[in-house]
């Protein structure tokens, strides 16, 4: 329980500060707090009650969350202001939220669907990822697998097993792709163009 609580308050700390990063405009804080409550809400009460509803609720109201930060933060990156440093630390942000996202997702789909993966550990022995995912603790697991995917580096130590699990990381993957080089293109666009003005 007490790793439970220390991944639970960077969780809550990243919550947080996605609310400060949509401050910017009104209408973004105000969707992005009341995204943000209920998120909260659930997570609290997982420590009250552990039910696998409650943990899948949690799970999609906190990717709900991260979904609408993710893209308020690309919606920032790519809109044509001067190129600083916040504008390139919040592309790099927004990369990894995806991958937070995504194991979000993961997470979600092994609790409606068991055995959607698939671990190999040490010399080929192959095991289960636990049914029950206790939340962001030993959501561990499918952020490693998440960023892995997102990068398209692939270890194969972790396999999607079901369709939909393939599914899902086959987008993930051209998803994590598509990001890099649009955002990438993006700031370099809006940096040719600053140079071209001074």
């Amino acid at each position: 329980m007490e790793s439970d609580l220390s991944f639970d308050l960077v969780f809550w700390s990243v919550i947080l500060a996605s609310i400060y990063a949509v401050s910017r405009r009104r209408w973004s804080f105000i969707v992005g707090l009341s995204l943000a409550i209920p998120a909260l809400g659930t997570e609290i009460a997982l420590y009250f009650y552990r039910g696998e509803k409650l943990l899948f609720v949690s799970c999609l109201l906190d990717l709900v969350f991260l979904v609408f930060v993710t893209g308020a933060i690309i919606g920032y990156v790519v809109r044509q202001e001067r190129i600083s440093v916040d504008k390139i630390l919040a592309a790099i942000s927004a990369y990894l939220l995806l991958g937070l996202v995504w194991a979000l997702m993961y997470g979600a789909l092994e609790l409606s669907h068991p055995r959607s993966f698939r671990m190999t550990q040490g010399l080929g022995v192959e095991t289960e990822i636990a049914h029950t995912v206790p939340h962001w603790a030993d959501l561990d697991n499918f952020i490693y697998y998440s960023l892995v995917t997102l990068s398209t580096l692939g270890y194969g130590d972790i396999v999607a097993v079901t369709r939909a699990a393939r599914s899902w990381s086959a987008v993930q993957a051209i998803v994590g792709q598509l990001c890099l080089a649009i955002l990438l293109a993006r700031l370099i666009g809006l940096q040719i163009l600053q140079a071209r003005k001074v």
